[in-house]
């Protein structure tokens, strides 16, 4: 009878699942000692500066390494060659989008804050009570409960202080984030298989053929995940932006922006975004063109989005459901703020990944149990 290999065992498998429990487990005891004590929230704001860019740096790999693997595979040169043509080709994008977007989005930022912010805020002061969709009486109970019970206040209070205490911290991480990413990316995708290979010797032996096959499976996996969000974002932005560009939307920059940035979110970015544009284009409706055209242009991308583009990106490859990606975003958003929003949905699909592999191996442990108690040999 052929002995299953070792990394298949039932006990193996529940070891792993504790060990991965256990580390969730002290990740979320340790961020609680932030919230404690000084010490712990200074260490760990170190260890979030020092693991920010590694993440980023692994991340961003697995979007451009497999450009670097076809130049190599059509014989453009040696590793350092295809590595420069990306970077090239990279730094190239970055120019042409601060030559060619930044100047344009910078100047719809200060016309809008010139001429509408205070159309904006002075509906909002004197024309929305009219407007209330459950009447004036509703809005002005509405209203005096909110100023009674100080939420505004309060709320402007704590984000300011945050804000305030935030600033250095974060002007810090993104100097050591922008000036250490870079290197990072070079070094990681000069020596790619060397630094797999040396994290691949700290499994242990008796695991080795498990984490080479799960290191592989998630690479491919979430690596194909992140290009096709990435991918979906820079197109829904393009398309939001000459749509709005054609109804004659003022700032349909901005908001094409807005629109691929929001897709972050999977499923619901696209009608998050449409929020905003649709009660700007309420407010200035009399010069500029009717909400109904921003909502059915963004209902119809979140429905091809929904229905066409996230079941070829994620169906296939990691079945997850809109249910546990909204859940995600928030827990890592409470959690990290806007990066945890960001590397949310990346974070889903590892742990969707694991899953997978475990479950998958489960099964096939419980197939070769089950061929044993039968007298077969698996």
């Amino acid at each position: 009878m052929k002995k299953e290999p070792r990394y298949m065992r039932d006990d193996v498998l529940n070891r792993t699942l504790k060990i991965l429990g256990i580390l969730i487990l002290a990740s979320v005891f340790l961020y609680m000692l932030t919230l404690l004590s000084p010490f712990w929230s200074a260490l760990a704001s170190a260890l979030w500066n020092v693991l920010i860019p590694v993440a980023m740096a692994w991340l961003i790999s697995l979007i451009v390494f497999p450009v670097v693997r076809l130049l190599e595979r059509r014989g453009v040169g040696p590793r350092a060659v295809s590595v420069g043509i990306v970077y090239v080709l990279t730094i190239g994008v970055l120019v042409a989008f601060f030559q060619l977007i930044v100047p344009v989005v910078t100047q719809q930022v200060r016309v809008f804050f010139e001429k509408d912010y205070p159309l904006i805020i002075d509906y909002f002061q004197n024309r929305f009570r009219d407007d209330f969709v459950f009447g004036r009486a509703a809005y002005d109970f509405f209203a005096a409960a909110v100023v009674e019970s100080a939420i505004i206040s309060r709320s402007v209070e704590f984000f300011a202080t945050s804000l305030t205490a935030m600033i250095p911290t974060t002007v810090f991480a993104v100097i050591v984030i922008f000036a250490i990413l870079p290197m990072l990316l070079l070094f990681y995708m000069l020596d790619y298989e060397r630094v797999n290979y040396v994290l691949k010797t700290l499994i242990p032996k008796r695991y080795k053929l498990m984490g080479r096959e799960l290191s592989d499976h998630l690479s491919h996996t979430v690596g194909a995940y992140i290009r096709g969000q990435l991918f979906l974002m820079v197109a829904l932005g393009l398309v939001a932006t000459l749509a709005y560009r054609l109804i004659g939307l003022e700032y349909f920059l901005i908001f094409g922006i807005l629109v691929g940035l929001a897709n972050v979110v999977p499923y619901f970015g696209v009608l998050i975004a449409m929020i905003p544009i649709a009660t700007y284009a309420y407010i200035t409706r009399d010069v500029g063109p009717t909400p109904l055209l921003i909502i059915g242009i963004n209902v119809f991308l979140q429905f091809v989005e929904g229905n066409v583009f996230q079941p070829i990106i994620m169906g296939r490859q990691l079945d997850l459901h809109p249910l546990i990606i909204i859940v995600s975003i928030l827990f890592f958003g409470s959690l990290f703020g806007l990066l945890g929003i960001v590397f949310a949905s990346p974070i889903a699909a590892t742990v969707r990944v694991l899953y997978g592999f475990y479950h998958d191996r489960k099964a096939l442990l419980d197939s070769s149990e089950s061929l044993v108690e039968s007298g077969h040999s698996p």
